[in-house]
């Protein structure tokens, strides 16, 4: 029998797991954001160490409108339910707002008695053999990243010191994994800005989420922003100081993130001081980069025409997702040109040219050509 993991002041048979055991889980919790279903060798070994019991891990809590993102050992939720759970219910539940990395369990909280009497265990817990729940939630810049839960029914063993070692245990991996998948999402949203070529010296790249918190920002923005009083930062997150305007932000964000479509690109005009031209804000939706993160993101360009002229051919091609040939061809359309005039100049085929004509009107959800003229002058100049 191999050693059990040492815990100072512990006599060896309260252990909770042996060394292997244990690197086995702490593998088995690094190896989870790759497997099919994520998580499903940790979660099955976390629940051989604590049985009888589910085991739930987590990287968002759920909230009304919002499923969360949590995988379960040992029953089955499909998305229909998570969303159930998270409208009808997770406003209730005891176990939100927990401490950094503290161990909590429902019976801190609540004795039995009283808990029984709760909406939430008459409604949920109860339906779903639910008595017991015992966890840690691990914050990351101020917000919960990564959650772990054990749950037990009714009738069930208590759960006790050895579980709660158990999750003691577990808590330096899952804030070492916590930090990891943070910075793996910004560092695959800020290399896809940098492969599109959006951190040129003229363009300011910023990153938002769903409630304009700032995830990313090049040098350029910084400077932009800091040059212009009609433009702020507060709190992380972006303002826009003039109440019409960041009333447009906000609402051309919900725009993007509500389509499911492929949604256009958004312009708003920023005014500025009397004599100097405008500074124009393009926001486009960021494709999810992984399964485990299923919020978009909204990349926000800031151009300033009173710096030299922008590459506009990765600038359309980035906002409606074209090839090099297709954003030309656009750009050419929209500075007054012909599909004549462009096949003679780039010698391609009438016949090529009309193809990537019609790619762009399928990519930019336009079937018109002066529709997607406007759509380009409009990313390109702000008009």
């Amino acid at each position: 029998m191999r050693s059990p993991v040492a815990t100072p002041g512990m006599p060896p048979d309260s252990e909770p797991c042996s060394l292997d055991h244990y690197a086995s889980l702490v593998a088995a919790l690094y190896r989870g954001p790759f497997q099919e279903s994520p998580w499903e060798d940790f979660l099955a070994g976390l629940r051989a160490l604590a049985a009888p019991c589910l085991t739930v891990i987590g990287l968002r809590l759920p909230t009304p409108g919002d499923s969360g993102i949590a995988y379960v050992g040992g029953a089955h939720y499909s998305p229909q339910d998570l969303a159930n759970f998270a409208n009808k219910y997770s406003a209730l539940a005891p176990l939100v707002d927990l401490p950094d990395g503290e161990t909590v369990s429902v019976d801190d909280l609540i004795g039995r008695e009283q808990l029984h009497k709760t909406i939430y265990y008459q409604s949920f817990m109860q339906p779903a053999n639910q008595e017991q729940l015992v966890g840690f939630d691990i914050h990351h810049d101020g917000q919960v990243a990564l959650f772990l839960r054990l749950i037990r029914g009714r009738g069930e063993p208590d759960f006790g010191a050895r579980e709660r070692r158990l999750l003691d245990l577990l808590k330096p991996a899952s804030r070492e994994l916590a930090n990891w998948l943070a910075h793996n999402r910004n560092s695959l949203r800020e290399h896809h800005l940098h492969e599109q070529a959006f951190s040129s010296l003229v363009l300011g790249s910023v990153i938002l989420d769903a409630q304009l918190h700032i995830t990313y920002m090049n040098s350029v923005a910084e400077q932009l922003i800091d040059n212009n009083p009609a433009i702020t930062r507060v709190h992380g997150k972006l303002r826009l100081m003039r109440q019409q305007e960041h009333q447009q932000m906000q609402q051309a964000v919900a725009r993007l993130l509500s389509d499911n479509a492929r949604s256009l690109p958004q312009v708003i005009p920023i005014a500025r001081q009397a004599g100097r031209s405008p500074l124009f804000l393009t926001l486009r939706r960021l494709p999810q980069q992984e399964q485990l993160d299923n919020q978009h993101h909204i990349a926000l360009y800031m151009t300033d025409p009173e710096l030299r002229q922008i590459d506009q051919t990765q600038l359309v091609m980035e906002a409606f997702g074209l090839t090099p040939q297709e954003a030309r061809l656009v750009i050419a359309l929209a500075n007054g040109g012909t599909l004549e005039e462009f096949s003679s100049e780039t010698g391609v085929s009438k016949n090529t040219a009309r193809t990537h004509l019609y790619a762009s009107f399928r990519k930019m959800g336009v079937s018109q050509q002066s529709s997607l003229v406007s759509h380009v002058i409009r990313t390109i100049h702000g008009l």
